[in-house]
């Protein structure tokens, strides 16, 4: 049965309609998902995680093929995969793709019950279950583990993990989703925090649910010793289905500092090293071209709104002399201007209204298109640096990351390409590849979250100089080739000076090239009357014969070129190590830029035994290949000749067989691998864990309405609308056209609205950073909102104010939305960073222009423009004073605020000091 045709979210089966055609006679129907539970442990800065799901047969006949879909955020690796029914534990083992497949097949046709886990073709954050021959009334649980990196989080400047809980619908051949029932069953979810020695946790919080936080102990060994090391976070909801991402904020003292860990394989010839940066060192900006590139589909109409203000403080933070664009794509694409702009007043004016313009009014999302094009119109004498903000809805992006793959690449690093996610359910295998394509990094910002902070972050970034010969060098203790004269010897190993491989090829060319030993074979005959010649192709040599043998390097840096280290932004890498060596004892990271060389060696610590780093490097490099990267992409014969050149037609071949090897040793799930679990016979019986066969219902139940969640205050239901931004959970379908649709559609739940428990009230969670609270109340519910709010403006009388000299031209219209202070000044500022005094400028500072103009007499008293200097003092006074919270939104606007004030001549220092009693 071919499924790429279904829509296929939730858990469901297939049944065929008699009455339609045939192309349209397969009908998924939904199982109910009766629980979800997940156990995350996190060491460090990474995650392991074990996902357990129970769903249930409702049926009264045994289901050849039931399939779950299911989303994890992209990067992870899928390192086990078992499921239970009829008592009965069947264990999975990763083989190659098609292998996979067959095993599992062959199982289900001889009336065995198995299963596949496979990770899709066109989205690698997307991941399907299928069991085989489920019987009637039976319940299935699905147990996956998965291990992963944590993501730096720049708002509380620590660690965030986050479960996903949707799959969106894409835009291209999926079609449209239908929706999928789930039973009235719970989620429960438990993170446990275990730190190494030196980091003390200082908090847990969540920005998405309502947590249980204990710090000292673990869910898994809660009596012992209390540290501050240890700590666990519980979430339990009566609902097997998530509303949105759930993402839990790890702040812990330390994490911050570069380390180096090695792991030693139990059972291989093999060490894993990681190498983990939070960079923190200074470089002068530099002036590049910058070209947002902005998602205005049907899609983003319920975060446009967040786009053009997170797009507003964009521009006003740009330094002066860049050149700049802004492109919008759908189904089709435009550009602001025709090639990119010098930063000026004028041209500043124009992008504030073209962006106030913004609506999704564009169509579909086809990105290939607006990249292409921002490539082929940038000045070949500059670096470009691209924006791309999208909710990233989708397929085809292995097109999409070749194409950046191949500018940055013929750019000679001169193209760099961020990615922003914006809205629930935003690709992470989208927005992350493209990063990693474009050598950037990306982001992800749930609806309703503000962008400032994250695109200001992405804007420093942008500005960093361009540094594309980073490298790795292992140091080890050779403490038995060092003599007394020769204290300081150390032997030390350049990573990719091992990607000249000697295959088999090479052996073979080496001694064809070799006159004393060559050989000179017998000609053969094109005509042999005695030759028998077999019509039969099967008899042919199996295809992967002739893929050329190719040893792996002894060392395989991980990505093949170490990626760019932005300011604040956690950049991990990875090296496998085969064979025997002595013990590693630093690890040093090099690299020039025009202002001198730069390094930084970091000592390795030995970590115990174990695979999850082998795991963590195997999964990454898959991705790499997978992606057109990889060590294959470096790699040179003896002669110095490029594999992918020399192998030209079998190099996507020698690509594969790679990957795959990678993943069927360390047990991956990747492309071109899937787990397969089938009985063998020494399959566990489990009599304990199983819930009773499920009793057939009469009839269903009738669908209502989902409660919405809250921390107290009793219920407030909600309608669900058919949009493709609505959130569907683990157990349920995320659906909708492209454009949204005012049409409700229902919500599952087996039980009526007032038969369905409520929440209790959230409850008291630990102290959070200064700037959060773990447990504001809704609605709508954010549990880490700022407890410091921006003062209400309150109303001033419309007195005339004093001016000096002309006021410049405002840059927007001077009625702006004073409920945002930082918002405000950004739209009031001009471009070369200074503001002058109007009503508004009044209103948001609440402060009068002759009142600041009296206490800078002394300071700027002679000024022609003494007006604007006040202005701007004030506005930058108003920041420190009223919004250092928000410093991360605003500095670098005042930044440039500060250096136009020193432009003028003036002491910025004293200027601000002197009207700072002000606020």
């Amino acid at each position: 049965m071919n499924y790429s045709s279904l829509t296929k979210c939730g858990c469901f089966w297939v049944i065929h309609d008699p009455t339609q055609p045939p192309w349209q006679s397969a009908v998924p129907k939904p199982l109910p998902l009766v629980d979800v539970a997940a156990h995350t442990t996190i060491f460090a800065s990474t995650s392991r995680t074990r996902l357990t799901q129970r769903f249930v047969n409702d049926t009264k006949d045994a289901i050849k093929e039931a399939r779950y879909v299911f989303p994890l955020y992209d990067g992870v690796s899928v390192v086990k995969f078992q499921f239970t029914v009829a008592g009965r534990t069947v264990h999975g083992v990763v083989k190659e793709r098609g292998q996979a497949k067959k095993t599992y097949q062959d199982a289900v046709d001889r009336g065995e019950t198995a299963g596949l886990l496979e990770m899709s073709l066109a989205a690698a954050d997307v991941f399907t279950t299928a069991i085989g021959n489920v019987p009637a009334g039976e319940h299935v649980r699905v147990e996956i583990e998965y291990i992963g990196e944590l993501k730096h989080d720049a708002e509380v400047d620590g660690l965030r993990f986050t479960i996903p809980a949707a799959v969106v619908p894409r835009y291209g051949d999926a079609g449209s989703l239908q929706p999928a029932s789930v039973t009235h069953g719970k989620l429960e979810v438990t993170v446990d925090v275990d730190m190494p020695e030196g980091n003390a946790i200082k908090s847990i919080q969540s920005p998405s649910h309502p947590l249980t936080v204990s710090i000292g102990t673990t869910s898994t060994t809660p009596d012992a010793d209390p540290s501050l090391r240890k700590a666990s976070a519980t979430l339990s909801l009566g609902s097997a289905t998530l509303d949105k991402d759930f993402i839990v904020q790890v702040v812990a003292s330390n994490i911050g500092e570069p380390s180096a860990v090695v792991e030693t394989h139990p059972t291989l010839d093999s060490k894993a090293l990681m190498v983990t940066l939070v960079p923190k060192f200074d470089l002068p900006p530099e002036r590049p071209e910058i070209v947002f590139v902005c998602d205005r589909s049907g899609s983003m109409s319920g975060t446009i709104p967040d786009l053009v203000a997170a797009l507003n403080i964009f521009l006003k933070s740009l330094p002066v002399g860049i050149k700049f664009n802004i492109c919008s794509f759908g189904s089709t694409h435009s550009f602001l201007w025709e090639r990119s702009k010098s930063y000026s007043q004028e041209s500043l004016d124009e992008a504030v209204a073209h962006v106030k313009s913004f609506a999704a009014n564009y169509g579909g999302t086809e990105m290939y298109g607006a990249m292409e094009d921002t490539f082929k119109r940038r000045y070949k004498d500059m670096n470009l640096e691209v924006f791309l903000l999208t909710d990233g809805e989708i397929w085809g992006q292995d097109q999409l990351f070749e194409l950046i793959n191949k500018n940055v690449g013929e750019s000679k690093g001169a193209i760099r390409v961020f990615s922003i996610g914006i809205g629930l359910g935003a690709s992470t295998s989208l927005v992350e590849g493209v990063a990693r394509a474009g050598r950037g990094f990306a982001q992800t910002v749930d609806n309703g979250d503000k962008m400032d902070k994250k695109v200001i972050r992405m804007l420093k970034g942008a500005l960093f100089p361009h540094i594309t010969d980073y490298s790795l060098e292992i140091k080890y203790d050779t403490p038995d080739m060092a003599t007394d004269d020769d204290d300081d010897f150390e032997l030390i190993e350049k990573v990719n000076d091992a990607l000249t491989i000697t295959g088999l090829e090479d052996i073979k060319d080496a001694k064809a090239s070799s006159p004393p030993t060559a050989k000179v074979k017998a000609p053969i005959s094109l005509f042999n009357r005695l030759k028998q010649v077999k019509d039969d192709v099967k008899t042919a040599a199996p295809a992967k014969d002739a893929i050329p043998s190719v040893d792996r390097p002894r060392y395989i840096c991980i990505p093949g070129e170490i990626p760019a280290l932005f300011p604040f932004n956690r950049t991990t890498a990875y090296v496998l190590i085969s064979g025997p060596t002595a013990r590693p004892k630093s690890v040093l990271l090099k690299g020039t830029c025009d202002h001198g060389p730069l390094e930084l060696e970091i000592p390795i610590t030995a970590g115990e035994a174990g695979v999850t780093i082998h795991q963590l490097a195997a999964r990454k490099e898959m991705k790499e290949l997978e992606e057109g990267r990889g060590w294959t992409s470096f790699a040179k014969d003896a002669k110095g000749e490029l594999l992918k050149k020399k192998y030209d037609g079998r190099y996507s071949d020698i690509v594969e067989r790679e990957a795959v090897d990678l993943g069927t040793t360390f047990q991956i799930v990747g492309k071109w691998t899937s787990f397969v679990a089938v009985q063998d016979g020494s399959d566990k019986v489990v009599h304990d864990e199983v819930a009773p066969a499920y009793e057939y219902a009469t009839a269903p139940s009738p669908p209502v309405m989902r409660s919405a969640m809250y921390g107290g205050g009793g219920p407030r239901p909600r309608v669900l609308y058919r949009d493709s931004r609505a959130p569907m959970a683990f157990g349920g379908m995320r659906g909708g056209d492209a454009m949204p649709t005012a049409a409700p559609i229902a919500a599952f739940s087996a039980a009526p609205l007032s038969q369905q428990a409520t929440l209790p009230p959230p409850p008291v969670c630990p102290a959070p950073a200064p700037s959060l609270a773990a447990c504001a109340p809704p609605p709508p519910p954010n549990y880490a909102q700022e407890n410091l709010k921006m003062p209400q403006q309150q109303q001033y009388h419309q007195q005339p104010y004093h001016q000096s000299a002309p006021s410049k031209k405002m840059s927007i219209d001077a009625v702006v939305d004073t409920a945002d202070p930082v918002q405000a000044l950004a739209s009031l500022q001009t471009f070369s960073g200074s503001w002058s005094w109007n009503p508004t400028l009044e209103a948001v500072l609440n402060v009068q222009s002759a009142r600041a103009d009296s206490l800078t007499t002394r300071v700027v008293d002679s000024a022609q423009n003494k007006s604007d200097l006040v202005a701007t003092a004030c506005a930058i006074a108003f920041l420190h004073k009223k919004a250092a919270s928000d410093k991360e939104r605003w500095e670098m606007f005042v930044d440039k605020a500060v250096a136009w004030l020193e432009h003028q001549g003036v002491d910025a220092t004293e200027l601000v000091t002197a009207v700072e009693v002000l606020f």
